[in-house]
């Protein structure tokens, strides 16, 4: 695999810079933000389930307006607005939600289908293999966006647990991913794992492993580094960002980017880790604990223009974060070509 060199990766924990004047959610502003984004390092999008709420063609449309050039799209999202389940992703349905998107200006980066591939009951397997299938093919007729999953949990509830550290939890959900890269090869589509600390692909090492021991071209990586990221080691995250982009990096085909805060307790589920603390996630560069610039960095020299999706934000911090992303993307994109 191509590396990114370690040494030309900056810190990721500097405060973040102030936001660039924000623009109006209007055409013109969407005009004005794709024309910057048209020479940076990075493309922002969203999620569409932290938009307002609406039907998926009214969150589309928003997505739009507020300038982002491309939209993650969950399959329960899509059922829950539409009233369908797998059996309701058709190509009728894929032309209507494609006319939606053209006429918005945006793109898919993200079909996510988080089902568990790491579950012991061989019954919901079978069931989430038929949901991979459906969503591969899905994405086909969207235009070949990537479908994207989580990396599970060797446990039939999904909950988080121990077990997800050890070896047979990684075994297992690389048996259940070898088999959707198989159908991913077969309709010409992608499957892009996502990586995180309450998962069995927990650490830039595992994610190397399963690139190596599924070595499927259909297989990619989306990249959080948040969600990587837990109480205890949050001082070390430039580090692990490096360890990441190192091993990782020539197979990372969309990112996705938040911050982050620690609150005092782990009475909830989260990113948790036994030390009495929590990892809360918010919408990139809108707590100041984690820059994403190293990450822009390293899109500008590797992958420019690589799809970005924001996480957990909210309609108050939604346009902050966009405006962040777009000032680094433009600022890395510049000094790489200057340099």
């Amino acid at each position: 695999m191509t590396s990114w060199p370690v040494s030309a990766i900056r810190s990721p924990l500097r405060a973040c810079a102030p936001s660039m004047t924000r623009l109006a959610a209007t055409p013109r502003a969407s005009m004005l933000i794709r024309g910057v984004n048209s020479v940076g390092a990075i493309t922002p999008g969203v999620r569409l389930h932290d938009l307002p709420q609406g039907t998926v063609e009214e969150r589309i449309r928003m997505a739009g307006e507020l300038g982002f050039s491309c939209i993650q799209l969950p399959s329960k999202v899509l059922y829950a607005s539409m009233g369908i389940d797998r059996c309701g992703l058709t190509r009728e349905l894929a032309d209507h939600l494609r006319a939606v998107l053209d006429e918005a200006g945006v793109s898919v980066a993200v079909l996510g289908c988080y089902k568990n591939l790491a579950t012991p009951d061989r019954q919901q397997l079978t069931d989430n293999f038929a949901e991979y299938e459906a969503c591969l093919n899905f994405a086909q007729m969207l235009g070949g966006c990537p479908v994207g999953t989580e990396t599970g949990r060797p446990n039939a509830q999904n909950r988080v647990a121990d077990d997800r550290m050890a070896d047979e939890a990684l075994d297992a959900f690389m048996d259940g991913l070898a088999r959707v890269c198989e159908c991913a090869e077969a309709v010409g589509g992608q499957i892009l794992i996502e990586p995180g600390w309450n998962e069995t692909v927990n650490t830039p090492d595992r994610c190397r492993e399963v690139l190596e021991r599924v070595p499927s071209p259909a297989l990619g990586v989306i990249y959080d580094p948040v969600s990587l990221l837990h109480p205890t080691i949050v001082g070390e995250a430039s580090e692990q960002v490096s360890r990441m982009l190192h091993l990782c990096g020539s197979k990372i085909r969309v990112l996705h980017a938040k911050d982050y805060e620690i609150v005092d307790n782990e009475d909830q589920d989260g990113w948790c880790d036994g030390s009495g603390s929590r990892l809360v996630c918010h919408g990139v560069c809108t707590c100041g604990n984690f820059d994403f610039e190293a990450i822009a960095a390293w899109a500008a020299a590797a992958r420019p223009g690589i799809m970005t999706v924001i996480e957990n934000s909210t309609p108050s911090t939604v346009e902050r974060s966009r405006d962040e992303l777009l000032r680094m993307g433009h600022s890395v994109m510049c000094e790489h070509v200057i340099l």
